[in-house]
């Protein structure tokens, strides 16, 4: 099966983010995790059995919550139920990228040293 299958479909019906988000059991998300980090077009609720256990927002929905109601919608029902606002998001973002410019663009690595 191609990595792709579990998200990507040729018919362009198909393509919009869909009526809510999608449902995964744990087992389903550990095999396919690669499928659902690169793929996935809509938040995803993790199961375990009957219960929910965790929830996957894909950052593709986050980037285009502006240009989709439907998208924006779900990622704002999602982060309800996942008891965050979308400011913490953004925080992340940002505390990601300051962290990531001092581990990867340290000043040491441009200076040499002969």
């Amino acid at each position: 099966m191609s990595r792709r299958k579990l998200f990507q479909s040729n018919d362009p019906a198909q393509a919009a983010v869909g009526p809510g988000p999608a449902y995964v059991s744990v087992e389903s998300l550990r095999q396919h995790l690669a499928e659902f980090l690169l793929y996935a077009g809509r938040p995803v609720v993790i199961m375990r059995g009957r219960s929910e256990v965790g929830y996957f927002l894909p950052a593709r929905c986050w980037r285009q919550r502006e240009d989709d109601p439907l998208s924006a919608e779900i990622t704002e029902q999602m982060l309800d139920a996942a008891g965050f606002q979308p400011d913490d998001i953004t925080r992340s973002e940002q505390e990601f990228t300051d962290m990531r410019k001092r581990t990867v663009i340290h000043p040491r690595r441009g200076k040499r040293h002969d």
